[in-house]
C-alpha cells in the first residue's frame, strides 16, 4: 500500500483535530476556528481541503466507520473456527471499540444535525448500510445464513444493528444497570433462536 499524498495527509490531520474538538466540546461548539487551531493551520487551509463543515462531518463519520471496520476485521480474521469468529464478532460489536464515550459524544450531536442536513443524513445511511453488510457477511461466513432468504438475512442484520444501537444508548445513560457482555450473549442467542425457528418452519412444511 502506497504512502498517502500530501492532500490525504492534510485531510487526515484536519479530521483528527476535528475529532478531538468534538470529544472536548461537542459537535455544535467545534467551530472552524477551533478546529484550525487544534490542527495547527490557518482557517483558510481548512476551506482549501473541505468545501464546508458538513463535508468534514461526513469525513469524520467515514473515518470512524473505517477504523471500526479495520479493527473488527483484524479481530475476527485472526480466527478460523466459525463459532469462534461468530463469538469474537459479537464481543467486538458490544465492546469498547464500538461503545464508548467518544463515539457517543459525536453521534448524539451528529444525529441532531442529520435531521436537518441531507449530507449528514446520507453519511449515516452509509454507516448503517455498511453495518448491515458487515453483519450479513458475518452470518454467511459462519454458516448462520443457511436456509435464510436474502430478505430474512437483511432483516436479521437490521435487527442486530437496532439492538446494538439501543444497547449503546442505554449503556451511556444507565451503564451501571446495563451489562454489555450479557447483551452480547443475548443477541447471539436471539439470532440462533430465530434461525432455529425458521429451520423448523421450513422442515415442517416439507413433512
Amino acid at each position: 500500500m502506497g504512502r498517502k499524498s500530501l492532500k490525504e495527509q492534510r485531510r487526515t490531520q484536519i479530521i483528527e483535530a476535528f475529532s478531538r474538538c468534538v470529544s472536548r466540546k461537542g459537535l455544535q461548539k467545534a467551530s472552524i476556528r477551533q478546529i484550525a487551531k487544534e490542527a495547527g493551520v490557518q482557517t483558510s487551509i481548512l476551506h482549501h481541503y473541505f468545501k464546508d463543515r458538513e463535508e468534514m462531518i461526513e469525513e469524520l463519520v467515514k473515518s470512524i466507520v473505517d477504523q471500526a471496520v479495520a479493527r473488527y476485521r483484524a479481530e475476527v480474521n485472526r480466527h478460523r473456527n466459525p463459532k469462534t469468529r461468530f463469538n469474537k464478532a459479537f464481543k467486538f460489536l458490544f465492546g469498547p471499540d464500538m461503545i464508548n464515550d467518544e463515539h457517543s459524544t459525536f453521534f448524539y450531536d451528529a444525529w441532531v444535525e442529520a435531521r436537518e442536513n441531507d449530507k449528514v443524513r446520507e453519511s449515516f445511511r452509509m454507516l448503517y448500510s455498511r453495518f448491515r453488510e458487515g453483519i450479513t457477511n458475518l452470518l454467511a461466513e459462519t454458516g448462520k445464513s443457511y436456509g435464510l432468504s436474502a430478505l430474512e438475512l437483511y432483516e436479521l442484520a437490521t435487527m442486530v444493528v437496532a439492538i446494538q444501537d439501543g444497547v449503546s444508548l442505554q449503556w451511556d445513560m444507565d451503564r451501571g444497570n446495563v451489562s454489555l457482555d450479557r447483551m452480547s450473549r443475548m443477541t447471539k442467542r436471539l439470532i440462533e433462536l430465530y434461525i432455529e425457528d425458521k429451520d423448523r418452519g421450513k422442515r415442517g412444511k416439507g413433512e
